[in-house]
């Protein structure tokens, strides 16, 4: 793994370019094997969700930052450095949120902040 990639992933994603992130972590993604390239791919679908809320897709979110959560529960506590459980923790409350607003319940403005990923 290309470490400068991965820690200017982390900073795009806590930055909130994800786009941006995204195009790097696939880049990562595609040169890994094993393990590590599915923990890209959820980092993957974390970004690509986000995107989605950011432009107001809110199903096109959802689902994919079930996919990414789902992907990284193995991964839990830490993996390559970065805290995976609040991670989870905070997108499932981002989750409940986007589907209140899918049902009407939350107006898209009350949704949770993004989560950040914390690198140690």
């Amino acid at each position: 793994m290309n470490k400068q990639k991965f820690l200017e992933g982390i900073r795009l994603f806590n930055e909130h370019k994800f786009f941006e992130c995204h195009d790097l972590f696939e880049e990562i993604w595609m040169s890994e094997e094993g393990s590590d390239a599915e923990f890209f791919r959820a980092l993957i679908h974390l970004a690509v969700g986000c995107y989605h809320m950011n432009n107001g897709n809110y199903r096109g979110a959802k689902s994919q930052l079930i996919k990414g959560t789902q992907k990284l529960e193995p991964y839990k506590p830490e993996h390559l450095g970065i805290r995976v459980a609040p991670l989870v923790e905070s997108f499932r409350d981002v989750i409940l949120d986007v589907e209140r607003v899918v049902q009407g319940q939350l107006p898209p403005d009350d949704i949770r902040g993004k989560p950040i990923i914390e690198y140690q």
